[in-house]
């Protein structure tokens, strides 16, 4: 008898630890999904799957979900692509382990109601109108932001695994099964691992919209107080470029800790979804509520002191951190008028353009290939750096008059076939010329020479041919 009791104790025991397994399919529709080559063209002529793979899952954030507690209006078998309808607001049945009570998005929907994504497509999401969301949908939906992906990212998969290694060893002995070690191993101890994206991984989610300038410059945005719509401000278009070049856009991309995310900053508190409007006053980035955004845990807890303030009116979306070819119009864009930075720029511009003006004049009226130097420390510079007097200590030299170059008289030429004569007052003006010509007085005796012998090559000259010489 005590044995059967015993026996019984431990068949009751051993079916406790044994928990039900998590991916049972209650609804049987693994039994045709699980099939490849479930493919067909939509009515918008895209290619469409059908095919589930059971492993991935099983393995994601809604394995243990049951497909009906999503897909509810499917009852019938086979049922149509428009029952597969998905309600994203609508509550769970999945009961959250540690407090006991049903996990639902309910309290999320509430949330994206009151900020500026509460437009978005969050009820009748199906796999036929991904396209329609895209070209035509200007808020992001439910599924735009997130993804049935697993519960440990890759990225975390070698952390994990380094901070649980003991998971099968020692939580194994009395925790064992597939249940338990799929659902509370894969689900529960991944929390204690960190968040299943990183801050990059968050930052990525705003930056695939936000980033796309083109499509922005596209968008509505709605006055909180009259509720009109007006096209958005350039600021706004810019938000996630000029982001990047702040610090804390910096440090998010060197896969630092310290760097804020666009979530950190414009939804603190909650679930991380009520995104409003900085011209909101219950907004995080308003400005009468940023000491309190920036001064959060780990982050500027001085800002909250009085006489901060100024810290907290730093602008992380300045439009002068961008170069002006980042606009369409930049001259005509009241919020870069309103930087100082941009109006600093003027005056500099303005010193460039006489500089540049200044060389221009000089390169075309004065530029010389002799040595400059300058005029304040040009003398200094000579002495001490090059060693030798400066250009006013030297004694200029006396400058030299050239000489007078001998000027030889031009022989006349005789026709000796018919010489024509010439006349004696002719010869006494040649003769005057040639004396009053200057010469050096080493040259004296010699001009003496070249007279005499003139005069006795003219007088032999003006005898006819005929005539005897004396």
């Amino acid at each position: 008898m005590l044995r059967s009791f015993l026996l019984l104790c431990l068949v009751l025991l051993n079916y406790s630890v044994e928990a039900g397994p998590r991916y049972s399919d209650p609804d049987g529709c693994l039994s045709c999904h699980v099939y490849e080559g479930l493919s067909f063209i939509d009515e918008e002529g895209v290619l469409r799957s059908a095919t589930i793979d059971a492993g991935h899952y099983a393995s994601s954030l809604h394995g243990s979900v049951p497909c009906k507690d999503c897909h509810r209006e499917v009852v019938d078998y086979p049922h149509k692509v428009e029952n597969t309808e998905v309600d994203c607001s609508a509550s769970c049945h999945v009961e959250e382990p540690s407090e006991g009570v049903k996990y639902s998005h309910d309290v999320i929907h509430e949330e994206m109601e009151k900020s500026v994504h509460g437009d978005g497509w969050y009820k009748g999401l199906t796999g036929g109108n991904r396209l329609e969301e895209l070209e035509e949908e200007q808020d992001p939906s439910c599924r735009r932001c997130h993804s049935n992906t697993a519960y440990i990212a890759e990225a975390q998969l070698e952390k994990f695994k380094d901070a649980f290694d003991h998971a099968e060893t020692e939580c194994g002995n009395c925790h064992q099964g597939k249940a338990w070690m799929g659902q509370f191993g894969g689900h529960i101890l991944r929390r204690f691992v960190g968040r299943r994206w990183n801050n990059i991984e968050n930052n990525q989610l705003c930056i695939q919209c936000h980033g796309d300038v083109e499509a922005m410059r596209e968008v509505e945005q709605e006055d909180v107080k009259t509720f009109k719509k007006h096209p958005p401000s350039e600021r706004f278009v810019q938000s996630s470029e000029s982001y990047t070049k702040t610090l804390h856009g910096r440090l998010i991309d060197a896969n630092s800790e310290f760097g804020a995310t666009c979530i950190d900053c414009h939804a603190p508190d909650g679930w991380k979804h009520e995104i409003r409007a900085y011209t909101d006053e219950k907004s995080a980035s308003h400005p009468d509520n940023l000491s309190e955004s920036c001064g959060q845990s780990n982050c500027h807890a001085y800002s909250k002191k009085p006489g901060n303030e100024g810290f907290t009116m730093t602008d992380m979306h300045s439009l002068s951190l961008l170069g002006l070819n980042s606009f369409e119009q930049p001259l005509t864009d009241a919020n870069l008028w309103q930087s100082n930075w941009f109006r600093s720029m003027w005056p500099l511009m303005a010193v460039g353009i006489v500089f540049i003006v200044g060389s221009l004049v000089w390169w075309i009226f004065y530029r010389t290939d002799k040595k400059i130097l300058a005029i304040l420390g040009g003398s200094r510079f000579e002495r001490v750096m090059i060693g030798r007097k400066p250009k006013k200590a030297r004694v200029k030299p006396t400058a030299r008059k050239p000489s007078a170059e001998k000027k030889v008289a031009p022989t006349p030429v005789v026709d000796a076939v018919a010489p024509k004569a010439i006349n004696k007052e002719d010869l006494e003006l040649e003769k005057a010329s040639v004396e009053k010509k200057i010469e050096p007085a080493s040259t004296v005796e010699s001009t003496k020479v070249n007279k005499e012998a003139s005069e006795t090559e003219a007088e032999k000259t003006l005898k006819k041919p005929d005539e005897p010489e004396a």
